[in-house]
């Protein structure tokens, strides 16, 4: 290999962390984690900056995913204690909840709070709530909370 080879191959393996993509870090074997967890977004602008990153925002089906979130987040100083957007919906159909791709988001226990989501029409975006463990809560899709984006590794 040339040397030129060489130096671009160190270069490009700057830009990965494990085999997740900066800005992005593993969280699992098969997918990549990024929050930001400085700049708050809209629910819109939370996809869209995932989409900007290649990602989606964050969506859960299982409790291993759901765990493997929350100790990401409880993880770190910087990510503690702050409210997370997830990918969830039901703007286009009221109490029909579904993730931005389509998939239906799973209701109730373990992932929903006690009572949510809410029948409140307003409420149409799930975020995950720092002071309740990060269970789910539905809220105006304008608030501003902090996103979690994935993609795959």
């Amino acid at each position: 290999m040339s040397h030129l080879a060489l130096v671009i191959l160190a270069g490009m393996s700057a830009l990965v962390a494990g085999d997740c993509p900066l800005p992005y870090e593993p969280l699992d074997d098969t997918r990549c984690i990024f929050l930001d967890p400085f700049v708050s977004y809209t629910w819109q602008g939370a996809v869209d900056l995932c989409k900007g990153h290649l990602g989606t925002l964050l969506s859960i089906s299982d409790c291993n995913t759901f765990a493997l979130v929350y100790d990401y987040i409880e993880s770190q100083e910087v990510t503690r204690g702050k409210h997370y957007w997830l990918g969830a919906t039901d703007e286009a159909e009221e109490g029909v909840w579904k993730f931005t791709d389509g998939s239906p988001v799973p209701l109730g226990v373990p992932f929903w709070a006690a009572a949510e989501p809410s029948t409140d029409a307003r409420y149409n975006c799930a975020f995950m709530h720092a002071s309740y463990y990060h269970y789910w809560y539905d809220t105006t899709c304008t608030s501003k909370y902090f996103p979690i984006c994935l993609r795959n590794a």
